[in-house]
């Protein structure tokens, strides 16, 4: 994971249908609070405007076109996810689903990323824990006053919570919102430490390129060692596919920030 930075304003579809969706929403649930608090009556969401095309492509320029959460290049393939989730929410993945969810949130720009299907929707699906019983329950109540164990990346810097050792994602100092984020999201799940150990393999080779410039004197050695730079260099920008990875072997074992 790494910071995000979205774009401002907003796409038009939110702040136009999303904002008057928004107030349906609201005053649905002002109507009938007990039926929705049960489950009894379901918000019907828009996915044409939350996942309208000029959203997705916002998302997409934001992020690079990787995944918010594992970094693995999705593109257009990728989900437009809610970071509170908009139906229902859990502490737990064992826990029942707490109803309404963040309802009032689902066409909101902050609480949108892309996200690949596997983080999504085989990983967080409705999980959103907190460090406090305090959860916003309604529009009502104020999402500012809740601690949430997830780190969002675009309010806060994921490096600051989470590195690497190699290709294994690992929380600093144990801290919990890394701990609880690698857990409940499957950073660590071996098919993706196997794409990033991948990855991490062709950096190394590079380097190991870069690393024998001295004895590459031909022109055609001259290019290989200015592609295989450029590479390096790219490779830790945000825009590179696992950048927080990339980053952490730049600082730990070796140089990738190179001219």
């Amino acid at each position: 994971m790494i910071k995000i930075t979205k774009l401002k304003p907003p796409p038009q579809v939110l702040i136009r249908e999303g904002t008057a969706k928004r107030a349906l929403h609201c005053n649905d649930y002002l109507a009938d609070k007990t039926a929705y608090d049960t489950g009894k009556r379901k918000f019907t969401f828009d996915a044409t405007i939350y996942g309208h095309k000029t959203v997705k492509k916002a998302l997409i320029e934001a992020q690079y076109g990787k995944c918010c959460f594992c970094e693995r290049k999705t593109g257009e393939d990728g989900d437009v996810e809610h970071f509170r989730p908009k139906a229902g929410c859990r502490q737990r993945s064992s826990d029942p689903l707490l109803r309404p969810g963040y309802y009032w949130l689902a066409y909101d720009w902050e609480n949108l990323f892309l996200s690949c299907s596997a983080c999504n929707q085989r990983h967080k699906r409705s999980l959103f824990p907190l460090f406090t019983d305090k959860r916003a329950l309604s529009h009502d109540e104020d999402t500012t006053l809740e601690t949430p164990l997830f780190i969002d990346p675009a309010q806060e810097d994921p490096e600051q919570y989470l590195s690497f050792r190699k290709e294994i994602p690992f929380a600093i100092d144990g801290n919990p919102q890394g701990k609880a984020t690698i857990k409940a999201l499957g950073l660590n799940r071996e098919i993706l430490n196997e794409v990033r150990r991948t990855r991490l393999n062709h950096l190394i080779y590079l380097r190991d390129i870069v690393r024998e410039e001295a004895n590459l004197s031909t022109d055609a050695g001259k290019q290989l060692i200015t592609d295989a730079k450029r590479l390096l260099a790219f490779a830790v920008t945000d825009a590179g596919e696992f950048a927080g990875m990339a980053r952490a072997a730049a600082k730990e074992d070796f140089d990738f920030s190179l001219p």
